[in-house]
């Protein structure tokens, strides 16, 4: 095996090397065999050749050198040998180095020391640790996972197995199955199990009895290593299989090599990174809206009556109301007696008062155009509007349906309404005409607002068809908003513009319904029911104290609004509060991430509201599309409608709000239901790591058992909401059975449906649905427990966990049937996301096998069984909730085919 160019040897390396090679030829060497081999000059070869002879180790027989026999240390000495053989690895080492060009790694096994060193250039990937004599904690390298795999199991058993990040795998059980399968391919792989950030793979060197005498590895940075995964592994294999001639029982013996102090170091770091409680800096807490919380929430409970007339006074009231709270179970009346009107709260307040000239709204549409209207300019288009809409014959308690992009027509439509006590049913564009035609006919709508086009990512997608195959048969008016060559004798624009902007507001009730936004799907469909005055009086309160909006805030809210993160802060509270809120209608990253950052950039972004799905993907844009903008506005990033993971905050803290010097991230929980936020951390408390937070002022949250009793802090319950408050639902459309069966009789406390863990200080986390709930013996697991382990993995980006069914199966102890019993279990399908999509096959089989590996090792043998499935993203909805149903029917096909 020839030495590599790519790096000059010494005179006496070059000697030993020469004598390694005389060693495995005792029959002789020509010299320009030794010179090819070196990748030297034919007359180098002579000179060491010849230096031999003078000193009487060597003898040239013809044209050929060979070793003296019986001359002491040379030829049959075992030392002699061994330094031979040893050097030849090290030429092999060099020889993977010029193959791949990546950090190489030779690592050789003696007496239970595995002894490292590595070959690579400057600035190259070197986790800290990974050479010298390593005893204890080489299981976590593709290197020593090479080595184990083919030693006696009683040799394994007696390594001490050390954790050095949070992904390695230490349980013998485990890493058993993970042996196999390095026997099977032979090749071990290792992901950030050794090292954050890196990964290997590693290839076993056999002696010349067939026994395990050391391994070739390669490491390199983690975003790398799908791309070259291929090219590593064929080089490692030809080096490996070339260099397995090696007897084993002639290499050097390392006894009690010391520990290496930076894998505990590593090991340090790795646990600081993931602490689990945050503070926002000494400014941000100093300036925040809500200062006490604790004194705010215990008023609340205290005295609510109080607590929210003095909210509720903030606002325009044509009478006042004379009772704050009638609760008749399970319906609740909030500011009885009282009139009021959620647009003209929001638009004609502050035309009054002084925000006439004030920018209200930016509104960017798919086509490239940006709408921006102070206060006075949209007041005038939403009196125009529902002039126009009065004049279709729409009266109060009507419902009008809109199917609009998001953007200003939507906007528009959902103001006019609500001016003219309207209820609004906006529905997803885009939504299937069966749903649409559904939708309504159980909202009864009587008038319907239609794009004939939307735009995602660029292209023109036609609504036409879907819009005329739900409403035909129906008896319903479409006022088209026109986009494309479609005419129409009713337009949205010719409508508006041909109407005049002197319809008054209403005088309405204060639990006048404002919409009803559908939720759910199928079957499970619903139609929640919000009122004026609860999201007037709710969602604005919640916007000052959780969301911590300042008076001259530019609020961004990134959620459709046809959900109802979009409807409420998209939307309604903003305007409220007389700030400037922003809607685009196409995708975030549309035509590239830069856009993202420009909007922020350009509009001084103050408040963003996101999905954690969101955050995600763009981490996974890397900081490329970040340079050169200026994003220092931003004071509060505020994520929901999934689980924020914490790497995913950590990067959102550090790149969005420099590290936390202009801002915090946090997250927080509500439903379509409660119209408003009912759990988040406030930003003068510590920010918990898998906890969304404590019950915010109004609110009273418990995690309950299946009899209503408070369980134990750290047990997962029910999540359930013992007194109401504004902001909660009023109803469900034409379903008073369905309103009923969302609270506990006995209790009188809402059911949320959502499962729930609480600590000892009232955080709470959400672990799924309540539906979705897994069992595995005596216990139920949430959902999101076990996607939270699958997602801590560094290679997994998103995982969801469905169940197909209980199971009853026979637990045998020790093969006495006599002890033996039935457990029921779950089964479960698993679906996971990686970060690196184009991952190979042969990564992917490596990575759900250490996937089940991880799960086995934190709910041990009770988890039932389960397969892990690829996707390249998961179904969601618009607000980022994964689409469960979606993946059954993923699942339900798998089946079928492999049946």
């Amino acid at each position: 095996m020839p030495a590599s160019k790519g790096r000059s040897l010494s005179t006496v390396q070059v000697a030993l090397r020469v004598m390694g090679f005389m060693t495995a030829h005792p029959d002789g060497v020509e010299a320009a065999s030794v010179a090819g081999w070196l990748n030297k000059s034919l007359s180098s070869a002579y000179s060491i050749l010849n230096s031999f002879v003078q000193e009487g180790v060597a003898e040239r027989v013809g044209s050929a050198y060979r070793f003296v026999a019986g001359v002491p240390g040379f030829g049959a000495d075992p030392r002699m040998q061994a330094m031979a053989f040893e050097s030849d690895l090290q030429l092999a080492l060099e020889k993977l180095y010029a193959k791949t060009h990546e950090r190489v790694y030779l690592a050789l096994w003696s007496e239970g020391c595995l002894k490292v060193v590595s070959r690579g250039r400057q600035g190259q990937p070197k986790p800290a640790g990974a050479e010298g004599n390593l005893t204890g904690g080489f299981h976590a390298l593709a290197m020593g996972k090479a080595v184990l795999a083919w030693l006696p199991e009683t040799v394994v058993r007696h390594q001490t197995l050390e954790a050095f990040t949070s992904f390695t795998l230490t349980d013998f059980e485990i890493l058993r199955a993970e042996f196999e399968w390095i026997r099977k391919h032979g090749i071990a792989v290792q992901l950030e199990e050794f090292s954050l950030g890196f990964s290997g793979v590693a290839a076993p060197i056999f002696g010349e009895n067939g026994e395990v005498i050391g391994a070739f590895g390669a490491v390199m940075n983690s975003k790398r290593f799908a791309a070259a995964f291929e090219s590593l592994t064929q080089a490692l294999r030809e080096v490996a299989l070339v260099s397995s001639i090696m007897p084993a029982k002639l290499l050097p013996a390392q006894h009690n090599p010391p520990k290496l102090e930076p894998l505990i170091q590593l090991k340090n770091r790795a646990t600081q990174k993931t602490s689990s409680s945050q503070w926002a800096s000494f400014e941000v807490q100093a300036s925040a809206n809500l200062q006490d919380y604790k004194l705010e929430h215990r008023r609340s409970l205290e005295d609510p009556d109080s607590f929210w007339n003095e909210w509720a006074h903030r606002f325009e009231w044509f009478e006042p109301w004379q009772q704050t709270l009638n609760w008749q179970f399970p319906e609740h009346h909030w500011f009885v007696g009282g009139q009021t009107n959620i647009c003209f709260n929001a638009l004609d307040r502050h035309v009054q008062g002084g925000k006439r000239n004030q920018l209200a709204i930016i509104a960017l549409s798919g086509d490239g155009t940006v709408h921006k209207l102070c206060y006075r300019e949209l007041l005038n288009r939403v009196a125009r509007l529902a002039s126009g809409f009065k004049a279709l014959g729409l009266k109060p308690g009507d419902r009008l349906a809109t199917y609009l992009p998001t953007g200003l027509e939507a906007a528009l439509c959902m103001l006019a309404c609500a001016r003219i006590g309207v209820i609004h049913v906006v529905i997803p564009a885009g939504l299937g005409a069966q749903t649409l035609k559904e939708r309504l006919e159980h909202s009864g709508a009587t008038v319907l607002v239609a794009a004939d086009r939307v735009f995602q990512r660029g292209r023109v997608v036609s609504l036409t068809a879907n819009i005329e195959e739900a409403t035909t048969g129906l008896n319903i008016r479409i006022v088209w908003h026109c986009r494309g060559e479609l005419k129409s004798d009713l337009e949205f624009w010719d409508l508006l513009e041909g109407s005049q902007p002197d319809t008054t507001a209403e005088k309405l009730e204060s639990e006048h319904p404002l919409f009803i936004l559908y939720t759910g799907s199928g079957d499970k469909s619903r139609g929640v029911v919000h009122s004026h005055a609860g999201i007037m009086v709710g969602a604005s309160y919640q916007l000052r104290s959780l969301f911590d909006a300042k008076d001259t805030d530019v609020i961004w809210c990134t959620g459709d609004l046809s959900w109802i993160f979009g409807h409420v802060y998209g939307l309604y509270a903003p305007l409220l509060e007389g700030l400037t809120t922003i809607l685009r209608e196409e995708k975030l990253d549309h035509p590239d991430p830069q856009t993202f950052y420009s909007t922020l950039e350009q509009h001084g972004v103050n408040v963003l509201l996101t999905s954690p799905t969101w955050l995600s993907l763009l981490s996974d844009h890397g900081l490329a599309p970040l340079e050169g903008k200026n994003i220092s506005n931003l004071h509060l990033v505020v994520s929901g409608g999934a689980v924020l993971t914490t790497d995913v905050w950590h990067w959102t803290r550090d790149h969005l709000l420099a590290g936390g010097q202009n801002g915090f991230v946090i997250d927080h929980w509500w439903q379509t239901e409660t119209g408003a936020p009912v759990l988040g951390t406030p930003l003068t408390m510590p920010f918990k790591m898998g906890l969304v937070g404590v019950s915010l002022p109004g609110v009273d949250a418990a995690v309950v058992d299946l009899n209503a009793q408070e369980v134990p802090a750290g047990t997962v319950g029910q999540l359930v909401l013992r007194r109401p408050f504004p902001h909660l639902l009023k109803g469900l459309w034409n379903d008073p059975s369905g309103f009923l069966a969302l609270w506990d009789a006995s209790t009188k406390a809402y059911l949320s449906g959502d499962l729930a863990v609480m600590d000892t200080e009232g955080y709470i986390g959400l672990r799924g649905r309540v539906d979705d709930a897994i069992k595995a013996g005596d216990y139920l697991i949430a959902a999101s427990e076990i996607e939270q382990v699958l997602t801590s993995n560094p290679n997994v980006s998103e995982a969801a966990v469905i169940k197909l069914g209980d199971t009853r199966q026979l637990n045998l102890e020790h093969s006495n049937l006599e002890n033996s019993q039935l457990e029921f279990k779950t089964a479960l399908k698993i679906f996971v996301v990686f970060k690196d999509t184009n991952a190979i096959a042969q990564i992917e089989s490596v990575l759900k096998q250490r996937l089940q590996a991880q799960l086995q090792n934190h709910f041990g043998p009770t988890l039932g069984a389960s397969e892990i499935l690829v996707l390249e993203q998961l179904p969601r909805s618009k607000s980022g909730t994964v689409l469960r149903h979606e993946l059954r029917t993923v699942a339900s096909r798998q089946s079928q085919s492999e049946g």
